[in-house]
């Protein structure tokens, strides 16, 4: 053999070796190594009886080619390999990927939380909380007679309750709920629903949060007991019987003056009055922008009819509504049904062309209407308008009439 296909063959064989002893696991690693070594000893022998200096040149040649191809390869084929096993790992085995719960059967986990309750201090009567995530179950009783929060977790993987801890709380009787309170809960299938109402909404569900799983507890503000379904990164409640909040359509803009409606009927307040200072809203889009309430969400700031304070609600969850008597009433308050699907379309189509804003931004739309700040005076109340902003950021926004005439760009 050449000293030439010597060399060659040393620098390509090593370099291979390098590679597959990298890339490799447990034992196939280990032949890969030995072989390598062996394989490059046997030609670096043969090379004994070559002309002076190239051995020098054989390690060169070598050491190019294990920096230039061998590496790189090497580092790719790793990453690739590790990818495609943390993606195949992302949910427990009869968990069907993107599934509204963490576990096959949440039921089972339910059950088994509600009766290690019962043998915590204040018991099944007393619950503050049941998580159940891929890896736990924990359940969190409040002992009155302490003012403390006692929790314990059951994990998954060795099938074993642990040692409850304590630790002090300010939560009371109200915070806490029984067990006959979920007694209707069936978690499995109310997981069922809740994954096709994530469809419904636009929630991407291939995108694993570690957030996710189910919560059972009191909300803070109002108390009501509710089911709190979480994927990727985004909440969906149910109440203690499994029922979703009617309100799937506020997602779009479509949904908005319905759902709005409905809320202020619902708490005593008549649509054709002037009783709102300020309404917020947002599309159900990662690409809506600045402009607007929260994602999916509608809110309006009450002053008027004897009322004041706040509505809100947000596709997928339960009105919030924090309402106070008040004799006040807002010079600047509107009636809801100056508000027209028409205006707000006129509003947004004039938006898209005047920005040339890109076809997926088109109807990532974001809403705030309120007094007209700009006509304001001393003697009279000014109109509101709109403000309305398309796509992510800020630069796409504008103020229009609610006939959805353009007003100005701020």
């Amino acid at each position: 053999m050449s000293t030439s296909l010597t060399v060659a063959l040393l620098a390509v064989l090593t370099t291979v070796g390098l590679v597959g002893s990298v890339v490799s696991d447990g034992a196939a690693s280990l032949v890969w190594a030995v072989t390598t070594v062996a394989v490059a000893g046997l030609l670096a022998w043969r090379l004994r009886s070559a002309p002076p200096g190239m051995g020098l040149v054989a390690a060169f040649v070598t050491g190019i080619l294990v920096v230039s191809a061998g590496l790189p390869v090497a580092i790719v084929m790793t990453e690739d390999a590790g990818g495609s096993g943390s993606r195949g790992a992302a949910k427990p085995a009869g968990v069907a990927p993107g599934s509204a719960s963490p576990v096959a059967d949440p039921s089972t986990e339910l059950r088994r939380a509600v009766a290690k309750a019962g043998e915590l201090p204040g018991g099944a009567e007393s619950i503050l909380s049941i998580d159940i995530d891929e890896n736990t179950t924990r359940v969190t009783t409040l002992d009155l007679t302490t003012g403390q929060r006692v929790s314990a977790y059951f994990s998954h993987s060795s099938d074993t309750w642990y040692e409850p801890s304590r630790s002090s709380t300010n939560d009371r009787a109200d915070a806490a709920f029984k067990a006959s309170d979920i007694a209707g809960l069936d978690l499995t299938a109310t997981a069922t629903k809740v994954t096709a109402a994530a469809d419904t909404i636009g929630i991407d569900r291939t995108s694993p949060h570690a957030s996710d799983g189910i919560e059972i507890e009191r909300r803070s503000g109002d108390k009501k007991l509710v089911a709190t379904f979480s994927m990727s990164g985004v909440d969906i409640e149910t109440d203690g019987a499994g029922a979703l909040p009617d309100n799937l359509a506020l997602a779009k803009v479509d949904g908005l003056l319905p759902t709005a409606e409905r809320l202020l009927r619902t708490n005593g307040l008549d649509p054709a009055q002037p009783v709102i200072d300020e309404l917020q809203y947002r599309v159900f889009a990662s690409n809506a922008g600045s402009v607007g309430s929260g994602r999916g969400t509608v809110e309006m700031r009450i002053n008027g009819a004897g009322r004041s304070g706040t509505l809100k609600e947000t596709v997928g969850k339960f009105p919030e509504v924090s309402l106070t008597p008040s004799r006040s009433a807002s010079s600047s308050a509107f009636a809801l049904r100056v508000i027209t699907s028409a205006g707000i379309e006129r509003a947004r189509a004039d938006l898209e062309k005047r920005f040339t804003v890109l076809p997926i931004d088109a109807h990532a739309l974001g809403l705030e209407i309120d007094e007209d700040s700009r006509a304001r005076s001393s003697s009279r109340a000014a109109p509101p308008v709109m403000e309305v902003g398309l796509g992510p950021g800020s630069r796409s926004s504008a103020y229009y009439a609610l006939d959805g005439t353009y007003l100005r760009a701020d």
